[in-house]
C-alpha cells in the first residue's frame, strides 16, 4: 500500500503497558492480513529470512542496541549502512528505479521520513508492542513509528564556564556577553540546527528579531556540522556550542572532554528518531520484528544505555545523566512546511 499524506503523530504509553506488550500477545495492524502480529510469530517468520538491512545516519552507534536484539532473537543478521542526506536520497531513488529497495528499514529523523512518504517509498506497519504509544509518535497511516528521541541543547566548556555563568533562557543566548564565544553548525544547511531554530520559533521561545540579535551581538562562528561546532568547544576555541546532541556530548564526556550540557528553561528540542519500513522489502518480517522489539521494555532500556536517547514509551528509563539536566519546556519538530520556511528565513539571515 502507498500513501502520500504527511501528517505527524506522537505519543506515550505507561511502563506497565510497555512491559505487558513485550509479551507479544496484543494484536497489531501490519498492513497485510497474513502478516504475524506478535513478536513470537514474527520471529518464526523472520528465521527463514535470516537477515535485514537498515539505512540511517547513526547506525554505527546502534551496533550495541542491535547486539541486544540479537541476544533475544538470534539467527537474524543485521546489516547497516551509515548514510543520510543527498547520498541516501540518491540511493533510494536509484534502487526504486532499478526495481526494488536493498534495505528493509530507514532509521532517520521525521523531517526525512515525511519526504519519503511523498515519494511513496514506505509501507505501513503498526507494532502491537507500541499499542500504548500516543499518536504524536506514530506517522500518518502508520507509515513510521518513533521509539526514541534525541535531545539537542547547548554544550559548554566546563574549564571556562561554571553553571553560574550559563544562560538559562533563549533570550540570554543572544546577549553581547557571548560575542565571539559561540559556535554553531551552518544554520542554512538542513539538519539539527535549523530544526532546533524551527521548533524554537514555533514555540515562541525565539522570533525573527532574536535571530537578528544573535548574529549582531554574538557574531557566532559558523562550522560545517554540529560535531565540528562541538569540537571547537572541546578544544577551547569557543565557550558554547549553541546546538549539541546529548548522545554526542555523553560520548565525548566519557572520553575525558571538558564538557557540560545545559537546556534552556523555555525550550529544549527533542528530535524524533523514526523507523519506517520500505515498500516491497525483501525481509519484511525481520524488519517488523526489530521495530516491535524497540518498543518493549528491553528495547527502550537498550537505546537509553547505549545511545543516550530518550524512549517514547512512558516509564522508559532515562539515559545516564539526564536527571541532572533540570526541567525545561519540551519543543518539538513543527512539521515540513514550517521547517522549510525556517530554512528560507535562515538562508536570508546567514
Amino acid at each position: 500500500m502507498k500513501f502520500k499524506k504527511t501528517a505527524i503523530a506522537l505519543a506515550v504509553g505507561s511502563l506497565l503497558a510497555l512491559t505487558a506488550c513485550s509479551g507479544n500477545d496484543a494484536p497489531g495492524d501490519s498492513g497485510a492480513a497474513d502478516t504475524p502480529t506478535t513478536l513470537a510469530g514474527l520471529y518464526e517468520a523472520a528465521k527463514s529470512e535470516g537477515e535485514l538491512q537498515i539505512y540511517g545516519p547513526t547506525e554505527n552507534l546502534y551496533a550495541a542496541v542491535y547486539e541486544d536484539f540479537a541476544k533475544t532473537y538470534p539467527g537474524i543478521k543485521i546489516t547497516t549502512a551509515d548514510i543520510f542526506g543527498q547520498e541516501l536520497d540518491a540511493r533510494l531513488e536509484g534502487e526504486q528505479v532499478a526495481g526494488g529497495f536493498a534495505a528493509d528499514l530507514v532509521h532517520i529523523g521525521v523531517s526525512d521520513v515525511e519526504r519519503y512518504v511523498e515519494k511513496d517509498y514506505l509501507a505501513p506497519y503498526k507494532p502491537a508492542e507500541a499499542d500504548a504509544l500516543d499518536g504524536k509518535f506514530r506517522g500518518h497511516d502508520d507509515l513510521w513509528s518513533v521509539p526514541s528521541r534525541h535531545l539537542y541543547a547547548t554544550a559548554y566548556n566546563a574549564n571556562k564556564l561554571t553553571t553560574a555563568d550559563l544562560p538559562s533562557k533563549w533570550a540570554d543566548l543572544a546577549d553581547s556577553k557571548w560575542n565571539g564565544r559561540i559556535g554553531i553548525a551552518n544554520p542554512k544547511q538542513s539538519g539539527a540546527t535549523p530544526q532546533v531554530f524551527s521548533a524554537a520559533l514555533e514555540s515562541g521561545a525565539i522570533d525573527e528579531g532574536w535571530i537578528d540579535k544573535l548574529k549582531k551581538e554574538t557574531n557566532p562562528a559558523i562550522y560545517p556540522s554540529v560535531a565540528t561546532a562541538l569540537q571547537s568547544v572541546v578544544s577551547g576555541e569557543r565557550d558554547l556550542s549553541l546546538v549539541a546532541g546529548y548522545g554526542t556530548y555523553m560520548r565525548q564526556l566519557k572520553q575525558g572532554a571538558p564538557l557540560g550540557f545545559a537546556t534552556m528553561e523555555d525550550g529544549a528540542y527533542y528530535s524524533d528518531v523514526a523507523y519506517a519500513a520500505l515498500d516491497g522489502s525483501k525481509h519484511p518480517n525481520a524488519a517488523r520484528l526489530l521495530v516491535g522489539w524497540m518498543f518493549t521494555a528491553e528495547g527502550q532500556a537498550s537505546v537509553a544505555k547505549h545511545v543516550f536517547e530518550f524512549g517514547t514509551m512512558p516509564g522508559a528509563p532515562l539515559p545516564e545523566g539526564a536527571e541532572k539536566l533540570g526541567k525545561s519546556t519540551e519543543i518539538d519538530y513543527p512539521g515540513a512546511e514550517k521547517y522549510r520556511k525556517t530554512l528560507d528565513l535562515l538562508g536570508s539571515k546567514f
